[in-house]
């Protein structure tokens, strides 16, 4: 309130995106990054909406480039956007509100190339979720042994092992299902399924249900998720599902991300909000497709880094970021869906897998034990390639691990031109002894995500456009003609042409600068760093 005592005046922004049109209103000053996001919007910014990774764009309207409704164009923005910024395009994450304007995003890339699929381990089949059929007989005047009793000695029997086995000295029934129990018995229901999650006693079905049985599994990755529906009862995969992670608008490695939630008890529950919404949207379709429902899923199971651990358990990740590098929690977890928000079963169990360390996470350890390493003689390395690499050396004896802070370029960001594995990106590039390059849907190219940059970089180095150091030729007359056309200077620096703008669906030329030969020989020699 100004000395007048006036209200100061709100700005009225409409956002058109994601195939919706929303109009919201924000003090003047406030940053048009913090209000797409608050307003749901998924905004492209690897740096997390710091301004260096130059991805958040937004074309705006309202004066001339935003004119007197949006902040000045910065530094930043004339030296990532260059000739577009007459075009009305701006950066979210510099620009501030000045009067009321009009936002247009660009179109989601929902439509991810990611692989799922990858080759099973033999071995016995050991469903977390077991459903055993009981038939009980009726109460006696000779026999008042209580109901529940009565339940577990039948268990035990078909089972064919002690209680204590299998649970310990003790089962926790709800009192929902110990008045199901009574129900059943007093209604005269003789046949009962028992559901037990990890050999604890979870609950009771009328009849025989023993045929539909499922999990789901989730591999929690900081660009990707991989789901899986597993039918306990007939011993397969029913289903799988890959997605980008939702998490991805804010920040493309867990720093970003935790850097966004430090703090901010509101940004953190944001961060769990979407993940736990994009999980729940995969089981609803694997259950659509299985023809189930999601009370027929007992168990969920999650394996990530231990930053996308604690961010799906709504716990804090500010210790992982900062010296002596704490977590809350490595331990393995037993999780019932209301504490997890997750649309399984409601006695059903969220079941998080152990880590290690800060940066050796679950799925580490879930790797280790999917190649089985940690049985064999033979001494083995594993490597797991992404914006923090984890490598792991030994075998039944011991193992050590590390973890190496690669960082995004192995998954196109921080690359220039570099988006994620969407329609149109680059995956795939040949320079001799004809030039040509391949997308993902084979449209036309939209950037280059981390496979085509290491193939692009490995080809410039084959063809001695690069030298042994990464940098680029000074002299490219040398070069055959098609090629020295390609190379070319951009904002100062030497670079080379995949696409040019009549070639690409933005309109803008798609190359490979120094700068980003630069990312990737870092992020390789994080990764040979950590293997030595």
């Amino acid at each position: 309130m100004g000395e007048t005592g006036m209200m100061e005046e709100l700005c009225t922004v409409t956002i058109h995106g994601k195939g919706r049109t929303l109009a919201t209103q924000a003090p003047p000053g406030s940053s048009l990054y913090s209000l797409l996001t608050a307003s749901g919007f998924a905004v492209n910014a690897p740096c997390g909406g710091n301004g260096t990774c130059g991805k958040c764009l937004v074309r705006v309207s309202g004066g001339s480039g935003g004119g007197d409704s949006a902040s000045p164009v910065t530094e930043g923005e004339k030296r990532f956007l260059g000739d577009r910024l007459g075009e009305g395009y701006r950066l979210a994450c510099h620009t501030t509100l000045a009067g009321s304007l009009e936002v247009w995003l660009p179109e989601a890339d929902s439509d991810m190339k990611i692989l799922s699929r990858g080759r099973a381990q033999n071995g016995p089949f050991r469903p977390l979720v077991g459903k055993t059929v009981l038939h009980l007989e009726s109460p006696a005047q000779d026999d008042q042994t209580p109901h529940w009793e009565r339940l577990m000695k039948a268990w035990r029997q078909v089972r064919k092992r002690e209680a204590d086995d299998l649970c310990g000295e003790r089962q926790d029934l709800s009192l929902g299902e110990m008045k199901r129990l009574s129900e059943a018995v007093l209604g005269g229901v003789s046949t009962l399924t028992v559901v037990d999650v990890g050999g604890k006693i979870v609950a009771l079905e009328e009849g025989d249900t023993s045929k539909v049985n499922f999990g789901v599994a989730f591999d929690i990755g900081t660009t990707t998720i991989a789901g899986y529906l597993i039918d306990f009862a007939a011993e397969r995969e029913a289903s799988s599902a890959v997605a980008a992670n939702p998490q991805r608008p804010f920040g493309a490695d867990v720093i970003s991300r935790i850097g966004f939630t430090m703090n901010r008890p509101d940004r953190l529950r944001e961060m769990n909000r979407v993940i736990v919404d994009g999980i729940n949207g995969m089981i609803a379709r694997f259950a659509e497709s299985a023809r189930i429902g999601p009370e027929n899923i007992y168990a969920a199971a999650f394996a990530g880094n231990t930053t996308m651990m604690h961010f799906l358990m709504g716990l804090p990740a500010d210790g992982i970021a900062r010296a002596p590098f704490v977590p809350v929690t490595t331990d393995m977890m037993f999780l019932s869906p209301r504490e997890t928000g997750l649309n399984i079963n409601r006695n059903g169990s969220a079941v998080i897998l152990p880590g290690v360390s800060a940066y050796i996470g679950a799925d580490t350890v879930a790797a280790v034990l999917s190649t089985g390493m940690h049985k064999n003689r033979e001494i083995s390395l594993l490597i797991d390639i992404g914006t923090n690499g984890e490598i792991v050396l030994g075998n039944r004896d011991g193992m050590v691990a590390c973890s190496a802070a690669a960082g995004p370029a192995f998954e196109g960001a921080g690359i220039s031109c570099g988006v994620s594995s969407i329609t149109g990106a680059i995956d795939g590039v040949r320079l001799e002894p004809e030039f040509r390059i391949s997308t993902i849907g084979e449209g036309r190219a939209s950037g280059i995500c981390g496979s085509g940059i290491v193939d692009a970089v490995a080809e410039l180095r084959a063809s001695g456009i690069v030298d042994e150091k990464g940098r680029f030729l000074s002299d490219p007359s040398s070069l055959p003609g098609p090629l020295r056309e390609r190379v070319t200077e951009i904002s100062g620096q030497r670079a080379f042409i995949l696409a040019g703008r009549e070639e690409s669906s933005s309109g803008t030329d798609i190359a490979v600068t120094q700068k980003d030969i630069r990312e990737l020989q870092n992020a390789k020699a994080a990764i040979a760093a950590g293997i030595r």
